[in-house]
């Protein structure tokens, strides 16, 4: 149909779009918001918001978020739920759902390439000096931070990128794409020069070591540091040292800005200050930061402080409710288990940076996380439709035994669960 075809094209433009120009994905789902106002069945909205109930209610709080809000601009992220509802309609098999995860694959190429010319050939008009301690880090001027806008934010998302892309290192011949994705998101990391996300890659290639015992992951690892001291000299060094950690401002940057946050919960507890509003706030509560901040530097202070005490506990059973869908998914088979444990370590690593940066919290990154967020749920709800589907259709062999109508059935089973299977995994 002209109008799959129209918000397939909609969903690449809108990912490839904040690839290239910091936010403008926003404008392009938001364009698609009304087209499918305007063209679309209303009842297919309503049977999404009632088939996902816990992410139905958190919207609805962020509605009440908004409402109260006193940034109310800076809080309207709840469009990026048209994301999970347009995926759920116009995905309709695995293929299509890996087709959208290449989009992604796209425009994580495209935001490496962007940070990795941006560190050597433009000037950093952006650059802010309160992004190295130069009394501590002489021989660091600058940093990457591609279109996400602050080298700390770019760094959780490629950390992020990497690990849905790492398992290709088992399956270099038939992976290439996404090889060149973990070359590329690999050498702007090392350019971002943030030692939490270089901490927190580290955490993911030991899980996903512990868990596939594959010496390649280890091979990675070594590969990824040492190319970090190759490439950036006594820079490297610098940045990795535990003395320089412990005596830069960023040490002390942070605590001031954890106290100040559990001022800004005291005040905030229930509701908290609206969703991407804590610019206006960090910098107004403290004595000593006066620059605005645009996160809490910890997710769940961060969570805890934009959308209160009732936010974080819709915060915790979306993400408990999304390993037990990546957990259900990797029961089916393993390409299934590889997009479930890429996935999980994914935002596994979201956790893991969040001790020290609330980087998921800025709308450039949440867009991307969403969009993933979206096509995993969509996958599991596939997978789900299809075992029920096999299950009734099991049932109904049970009853009717033997005959024509019993091996056509058959037959039908089995191409309907091999359409899911293998030979819809691109290689």
């Amino acid at each position: 149909m002209k109008s799959d075809k129209t918000i397939k094209l909609s969903l690449l433009a809108a990912i490839i779009a904040s690839s290239i120009v910091p936010l403008f994905g926003y404008a392009i789902v938001l364009l698609l918001t009304v087209y499918i106002l305007l063209t679309q069945n209303l009842n297919f909205i309503f049977l999404t918001f009632k088939n996902n109930k816990y992410f139905t209610i958190f919207l609805l709080y962020m509605a009440l978020n908004l409402a109260i809000s006193d940034y109310k601009v800076h809080s309207f992220v709840g469009i990026l739920f048209v994301l999970l509802t347009v995926i759920r309609k116009y995905a309709n098999t695995i293929e299509d759902c890996l087709d959208i995860f290449k989009y992604f694959t796209i425009s994580n190429i495209i935001i490496s390439i962007l940070g990795i010319i941006q560190f050597y050939f433009f000037k950093d008009i952006m650059f802010s000096s309160g992004w190295i301690d130069s009394d501590i880090y002489s021989s660091i001027h600058k940093r990457a931070y591609s279109t996400l806008l602050n080298p700390n934010v770019l760094a959780g998302y490629l950390v992020f990128s990497i690990g849905l892309f790492i398992t290709a290192l088992e399956d270099i011949k038939t992976k290439k794409i996404n090889i060149i994705a973990i070359i590329l998101s690999s050498f702007c990391l090392i350019l971002t020069y943030s030692r939490g996300a270089w901490i927190t890659l580290f955490s993911v290639i030991g899980l996903i070591y512990v868990y596939r015992r594959k010496l390649v992951y280890f091979l990675y690892g070594i590969l990824f540091y040492a190319t970090a001291v190759i490439i950036n000299g006594s820079a490297g060094f610098e940045r990795m040292s535990i003395y320089n950690t412990l005596h830069d401002n960023s040490l002390l940057y942070r605590i001031e800005i954890y106290k100040t946050m559990m001022k800004i919960i005291k005040d905030n507890f229930w509701f908290g200050t609206g969703i991407n509003t804590m610019s206006h706030y960090i910098n107004n509560y403290s004595e000593i930061i006066k620059a605005p901040v645009y996160h809490g530097h910890n997710i769940i202070l961060n969570i805890l402080g934009e959308t209160g005490f009732i936010g974080i506990i819709f915060f915790g059973i979306i993400t408990v409710n999304l390993f037990k869908k990546l957990y259900y998914i990797k029961k089916h088979g393993n390409d299934f288990e590889r997009i479930a444990l890429q996935v999980f370590l994914s935002f596994t690593s979201i956790l893991i940076h969040g001790l020290i940066d609330a980087v998921i919290m800025t709308p450039q990154f949440l867009f991307f996380a969403t969009y993933i967020f979206a096509v995993i749920t969509n996958i599991e709800h596939i997978v789900v439709k299809l075992n029920d589907s096999k299950l009734n259709c099991s049932r109904y062999h049970g009853l009717i035994a033997g005959g024509e109508l019993d091996g056509t059935r058959n037959i039908y089973i089995k191409k309907s669960y091999f359409r899911a299977g293998k030979k819809h995994f691109v290689k």
